[in-house]
């Protein structure tokens, strides 16, 4: 059970069962004075007015994200005093399983919010609704949005299943005190470099040159991170129609990231939450993470934000990998229109704009930049080219229908390959055969 507040102390996010007994205590009143006449019947069509859209979102146990997240709500219900939005933390390592147990059940919320990894699973067993009707009322076009908002998977077959809210491209935060201490005026420009900074800055247990989530317990956090760096290696998991998770350049990828776990350069058994915080608190050199970090350092240590900067990944060619996520409406909702206005609030110009300020996450909006962030913000240009330049998509196109089978099944190769001693080629060798079987069913 989850309540959470605005900073003027009120509540925009209300649990079920919150919700369950304002309106059992609705009914008694209303119960109650059944004979007082059209003043009550008035007020219980009012009531019957109003619809609520369900909406869970890892969001809102954010820092920075939620922030934004809550304002928009307080300004959606107060331009549409028609909907309330009941809103809800879900955590993203969660939300996959949760959200299918719930369409399973017949009872899905309202507003889905996806990611690039996860829309195929809901698409390919019509649990989205088509949007495209919506879509022609909104300002949401060609002109105002990212090419990949029309593309596979958000679009197919001319129907458009969601909306992207945000852009990801993973690249390195670095610490520049930490480094400078070490002698590293520059962020390393290589491979090996980097592992080497890495070394030197570690000083286990009190602070670690890199950290990523391989603790196991969530396989869409640590597939998220070991992703980053078979893409930045020149690697993919398919290519050309073809599965290709036992690739040489994903094998030597992910053995030289478990060489720096078992080198001590990296916290062990620590979960994402736990390393993100030890690295506003400069207890981790470098981290591969999106632009809202700098919002949740600023949130939580902003005596760090002039001691933050970044950089390109440390290999040839610089390849970032590349996400999204999205909002989307469940095909089983009875209130689709109030959920599409919603989502095309979150998506407006105005409120986009807000969305960089508050959570320095970069937008799909073409048209949503504000003016002079870039001069007043220079790391983030870094984010801005990747998402332009470099960004390759951290789940290949040939295997979006099963994302989240794919998932489970390469981060547990990985975690055998870790924790059970599994040579890297033969663990990506069984995940090859695995998802093979998947993706041919």
């Amino acid at each position: 059970m989850s309540t959470i507040n605005r900073k003027d102390g009120y509540s925009v996010v209300k649990t079920r069962s919150r919700t369950w007994m304002v309106a059992a205590l609705a009914a008694v009143l209303a119960a109650g004075c059944g004979g007082s006449g059209g003043g009550s019947g008035d007020a219980d069509a009012d009531a019957d007015a109003v619809t609520t859209i369900r909406v869970p979102s890892w969001w809102f146990g954010e820092p920075g994200n939620r922030d934004w997240l809550n304002a928009a709500i307080e300004a959606f219900e107060a331009e549409n005093s028609d909907v309330k939005v009941e809103g809800y933390e879900l955590a993203f390592g969660d939300y996959t399983d949760q959200v299918l147990t719930e369409v399973s059940a017949g009872d899905p919320p309202d507003v889905l919010h996806l990611t690039l990894t996860n829309i195929g699973d809901f698409r390919r067993i019509g649990a989205l609704a088509p949007l495209d009707e919506y879509l022609a009322e909104s300002d949401i076009d060609e002109q105002t949005y990212v090419p990949a908002q029309w593309e596979e998977p958000l679009t197919v077959d001319g129907t458009t299943y969601g909306v992207i809210q945000m852009i990801a491209n993973y690249t390195p935060f670095y610490n520049v005190d930490m480094l400078a201490e070490k002698g590293y005026d520059e962020f390393p420009a290589d491979p090996e470099s980097f592992y080497a900074m890495v070394e030197d800055i570690a000083d286990p247990p009190e602070q670690y040159g890199y950290a990523a989530m391989l603790r196991p317990g969530s396989a869409q956090q640590t597939y998220l991170d070991i992703a980053q760096w078979v893409i930045a290696n020149g690697g993919r998991l398919a290519r050309d129609g073809e599965v290709t998770i036992d690739a040489p350049e994903n094998v030597e990828a992910l053995e030289d990231l478990r060489a720096l776990y078992e080198g001590g350069g990296m916290p062990l058994d620590v979960d994402k939450s736990t390393y993100r915080q030890m690295w506003w608190e400069g207890k981790i050199g470098v981290i591969f993470d999106g632009s809202w970090m700098m919002g949740f350092a600023e949130d939580n240590n902003p005596d760090i934000v002039d001691r933050l900067d970044t950089a390109y990944l440390p290999w040839p060619g610089q390849a970032t990998a590349s996400t999204y996520q999205l909002w989307a409406v469940s095909e089983a909702s009875p209130n689709k229109e109030e959920a599409f206005r919603f989502i095309a609030f979150l998506q407006s110009q105005e409120w986009q704009k807000e969305m960089i300020e508050t959570t320095r996450a970069v937008s799909p909006r073409t048209d949503a930049m504000p003016e002079g962030f870039l001069d007043e913000n220079p790391w983030f240009e870094i984010f801005d080219e990747a998402a332009r330049e470099f960004s390759v998509p951290i789940m290949p196109p040939e295997l979006l229908d099963h994302g989240n089978e794919v998932i489970r099944i390469v981060t547990g190769a990985f975690e055998a390959a870790l924790y059970r001693g599994t040579p890297v080629a033969d663990a990506l060798a069984t995940a090859q055969a695995e998802v093979e079987a998947v993706v041919g069913d």
